[in-house]
């Protein structure tokens, strides 16, 4: 829910303090210092990030854990049994970040096992510097202090053991053991051991691997591990060698309670070995579908093991947590949880933590938290919550605000890079009266954002966005291919959209129905109407020019003398004209009722002049250009280091600061990106650091509530109107009177957020159809901010037939072919109609006498398309004429058939001529063409119906093929019975 700034500033004390419930939510708090000052403010929370906050668990012990996370400098320490985090006084020296993309930490602790303590506890933070020492913890109390000594370097802290080592990188080194102020000599290493790193550790025993220098060949490259006791500081060899010369099978171990994991990732393999029998029997695990598994732990007798994210596979979210029984053959591989995160951390009891989901969900927030994993009844391994990890908050990569409705672009709910980044978000407010704050009457999770703006410059994503004042929102970059596309506020589907012909398309500015859409690549501009729930229209294409849209007003720069010409769309007549001050050509233009913005940069990019022209006053108002937005009365420009600045055009107010430049939150801070201006109602809207939206009230009056765009009916069967407003409107009347001013009818509403709607069914109070003649209308609305007078706008209408809607379009049936007969099937339509007429119509042009509702289809149509209108009709209403979609080409008709086969007349002998008769067919054929044929081969040149014998023939068989022909069909064929030439 949203918070107002009391709220925000008593949770941003909270924070700091040292027991949370749970984990904190982040590590610096966004402070509200100018809360007071700002009345009327509202603040909506973040929205959870679809990619869970990253964690890391430190240290964990017999009671509790140590863990940072995502977002936070604090190290904070969690009760198992309740839950509860503590933050301990030290604070890490940065933010943890993490780059969800590699699924890797950018600024993070050591991740060295052991570095903050291991196997109880004991936490254990190291500080360098002139005196190098390691301050011990019991969880959050101090409890004790080991100094480094001089030429030791510090490794880490296992139980209240302190681990150090002795030696250079690539020198001979020595592992030594601090425990209440005694050393201990780590015994039984090689003498020559080289590169000592911790592999893992509890509070009985470490395990160290090492390199041999003295050792031949490959082997020297694989490395050694031994497991050091603690209680005497005897290194025991580990088995990592299965046969001599085999060094690259063992990848590592890893520490159980009565188990130790020997790592086999050149076989696929992983033993479980007895831990105080290490060279005992062991037992055999195949690593099968998780063989590149790079965190493994194992819990009683169940192997666990967990891949990375894989980003090439999507899993951005995590990977499953693999469950394998050790102690049954052919063991199945079940999920224990789906999905968790990169770590698991054996506990000194023989459990593990884990960070993961509830439950799967495919988008939205997946409930992450901290789990114990033991061992249950029966030995099968069981999850247990131990603590909720707050959601990361959503990066908010643009937003608009329009009539109080707030979009928000945000990867929250989903995230596919490449395709699309996260979801839009939407959020209506109330229009608030003068020094109260809005508040929040629905939300909604919308559609996906696909790709960014191309201004993004080094971060993640980024949309330039633009609200239409309606309840549809734009963005500056186009939808795909050469389409514009708007979205409708709380709807996943595509919305209205326009074809402008040409690539890469950029929204350069948006007013209820119509934009304008600069193409730069091909230097061509459009202005745009769009329209729900059918395909936009272009109206005009002209080269770039600066351009703003009001309403139904276009402002446009001329291309010379400094002149700005405003036209009424959707036509092009001129309504007012102005100039700049000193007749330099606009390069940017915005337009807010009786305020038009304009600025003139050369073309390097230097600012040449800047100012905002009053329609009202016929006077120009000093302005700054840059990073600015225009609001109704006002401009807001962001500078960067004084944060965004408020300038009162109507001169009420002086100059001030409105938001200062550190609550902003990066990575964006440009306009459309990080913050806007909703000129359709008044205030301003910005994302802080912590992602959350704040709506600030600029406290400079709007303007009176006016139409700004409108479409209305001119007759009454079907009457509807549609006024575009300035602002909200509350309470609205439309009355109907007669000629003689008598009231027939009179429709009412309750509220209109940038566009107010209304359709009269002509009939009045009673339910009674009016009588023919010539009625008015008039609106009357009141502005929701009561600022203002109430809105008056009226006009005439009159009566005229009914109209029949088609609600099934005709469509075709029938053989598509010369010849063929289809037929026009009429739809349906309301109300129904009672006689039917058509009109057939061939590549567009009428046939004469196509009348009926089937057709038989000439030769002549051969190769065009047919369509038919059809005409429903009913007393008492206009006639519905529908057309029907275009026919299939017409291709030729079926061949005749013969139903006699051709034969030959005449002597078969060398010297005599042979007649071809061309038999019987159905149907006739018009002309006939003849093939003759000697032993199957075509005689050249033989086309006729008679043949001469030439000795060349003689005892060869002759046939003859006869082809009927008949205009607009195919051709018929039909052979003789073939006869020996003699």
């Amino acid at each position: 829910m949203p918070i107002t700034r009391t709220s925000a500033m008593l949770a941003a004390t909270l924070s700091l303090g040292l027991t949370l419930t749970g984990a904190p939510a982040v590590a610096s708090p966004v402070t509200a210092a100018h809360a007071a000052d700002v009345p009327g403010e509202l603040v909506l929370p973040a929205s959870p990030r679809t990619i869970p906050r990253a964690t890391r668990i430190l240290n964990a012990g017999d009671s509790g854990f140590l863990w940072v996370q995502e977002g936070d400098d604090r190290l904070l320490w969690t009760d198992y049994s309740t839950g509860a985090a503590t933050a301990l006084d030290q604070r890490l020296p940065y933010t943890v970040t993490y780059d969800m993309d590699s699924g890797y930490f950018r600024e993070v602790p050591s991740f060295a096992p052991g570095w903050y303590g291991r196997g109880s506890d004991t936490v254990a933070l190291y500080e360098g510097g002139d005196a190098p020492h390691v301050t011990l913890l019991d969880k959050t109390r101090t409890v004790g202090k080991v100094a480094i000594p001089a030429g030791q370097a510090y490794l880490g802290t296992f139980g209240r053991t302190v681990l150090t080592r002795t030696g250079g990188e690539d020198e001979t080194q020595a592992a030594h053991l601090w425990r209440d102020g005694t050393e201990t000599a780590v015994t039984g290493l090689p003498a020559d051991a080289t590169n000592i790193t911790v592999e893992d550790g509890d509070a009985r025993s470490i395990i160290l691997k090492f390199k041999v220098p003295s050792e031949e060949g490959s082997e020297q490259g694989w490395g050694h591990w031994s497991l050091i006791g603690l209680n005497d500081g005897v290194a025991v060899a580990l088995p990592d060698r299965l046969a001599e010369g085999q060094g690259w099978e063992v990848n590592g171990f890893r520490l159980g309670l009565h188990t130790v994991l020997r790592d086999r990732g050149g076989r696929y393999k992983f033993d479980v070995l007895d831990r105080d029998d290490l060279r005992g029997d062991y037992r055999e695990i195949e690593t099968g579908p998780f063989a590149y598994a790079d965190e493994h732990g194992i819990v009683g007798s169940t192997f666990l093991a967990v891949d990375r994210v894989a980003p090439g596979d999507d899993k951005y979210r995590g990977q499953p947590l693999w469950a394998v029984p050790t102690d049954v053959d052919n063991p199945d591989e079940t999920f224990l949880m789906d999905p968790s995160g990169n770590q698991i951390v054996q506990t000194p009891d023989g459990s593990a933590l884990v960070a993961g989901a509830a439950a799967y969900v495919e988008e939205g927030d997946l409930d992450w938290g901290i789990y114990r994993i033991t061992e249950g009844a029966g030995g099968h391994a069981e999850r247990h919550r131990v603590t909720d990890v707050t959601p990361m908050p959503a990066q908010v990569y643009g937003l608009s605000l329009g009539s109080g409705i707030l979009t928000t672009a945000e990867n929250s709910n989903s995230y596919h890079p490449g395709d699309y980044y996260g979801n839009y978000r939407s959020t209506w407010l109330t229009t608030p009266a003068t020094g109260t704050a809005p508040a929040v009457v629905r939300s909604s999770v919308d559609g996906h954002v696909r790709g960014d703006d191309g201004y993004c410059y080094q971060a993640q994503g980024c949309v330039a966005m633009f609200a239409d004042g309606t309840g549809y929102h734009g963005r500056r970059a186009g939808s795909y291919y050469s389409h514009t596309m708007l979205y409708a506020n709380g709807d996943a589907e595509w919305g209205p959209r326009v074809d402008t012909g040409e690539g890469s398309p950029e929204l350069a500015d948006l007013s209820g129905r119509y934009g304008v859409v600069n193409n730069l690549p091909y230097q061509r501009q459009s202005i745009v109407e769009f329209k729900p729930g059918a395909a936009g229209v272009v109206l005009e294409k002209r080269e770039p020019v600066a351009a703003a849209v009001w309403g139904s007003t276009l402002w446009s720069a001329a291309p010379s003398g400094g002149a700005v010409v405003a036209t009424q769309l959707p036509g092009n007549s001129v309504v007012e004209t102005f100039r700049t001050t000193d007749g330099c050509v606009p390069t940017d233009l915005q337009a807010v009722g009786r305020w038009v913005y304009w600025v003139c940069k050369e073309s390097w990019g230097s600012v040449h002049a800047s100012g905002v022209y009053d329609r009202t006053d016929k006077r120009m108002v000093a302005a700054p250009a840059g990073d600015v937005l225009l609001g109704d009365g006002y401009l807001v420009q962001h500078e960067t280091g004084a944060g965004l600045k408020l300038l009162d055009l109507t001169g009420g107010q002086a100059p001030r600061t409105l938001v200062a430049d550190d609550e902003l939150g990066p990575p964006f801070v440009w306009a459309r990106m990080g913050w806007t201006v909703d000129r359709f109602s008044g205030g301003v809207a910005y994302a802080d650091a912590r992602q959350r939206v704040h709506i600030v009230p600029t406290g400079i009056p709007a303007s009176a509530l006016t139409v700004i765009d409108s479409t209305v009916s001119t007759q009454v069967a079907g009457w509807a109107g549609s006024w575009w407003l300035s602002k909200p409107a509350a309470a609205w009347q439309l009355t109907f009177r007669d000629q003689a001013g008598a009231v027939i009818r009179t429709l009412r509403g309750s509220s209109a957020q940038g566009i107010l709607k209304a359709t009269w069914d002509g009939k009045d109070s009673a339910g009674r159809p009016v009588a023919d003649g010539t009625f008015t209308w008039a609106l009357t609305a009141q502005p929701a901010d009561g600022q203002g007078a109430a809105l008056t706008v009226g006009g005439a209408t009159r009566t005229v037939p009914a109209v029949m809607k088609s609600t099934k379009r005709p469509w075709l049936t029938g053989s598509f072919v010369v010849g063929g007969k289809i037929t026009a099937n009429p739809g349906t339509s309301t109300p129904a109609a009672t006689a039917y007429s058509y009109r057939w119509s061939a590549n567009g042009v009428l046939i004469s006498g196509g009348n009926s509702a089937s057709f038989v289809i000439p030769p002549a149509l051969l190769g065009k398309r047919l369509a038919v209108m059809v005409i429903g009709t009913r007393p008492g209403y206009m006639p519905a004429l529908t057309m029907t979609n275009e026919s299939p080409t017409i291709t030729k008709g079926a061949a005749s058939q013969a139903t006699a086969r051709p034969a030959m007349t005449g002597t078969t002998r060398v010297g005599y001529t042979v007649r071809a008769s061309v038999g019987t067919w159905s149907p006739k054929a018009s002309s006939y063409g003849y093939e003759w044929r000697l032993n199957g081969t075509v005689i050249r040149g033989a086309t006729g119906a008679t043949l001469e014998l030439t000795s060349s023939m003689r005892g060869k068989a002759l046939t003859v093929t006869v082809l009927a022909r008949q205009t607009g069909y195919n051709d018929g064929r039909s052979t003789s019975t073939a006869v020996t030439v003699r």
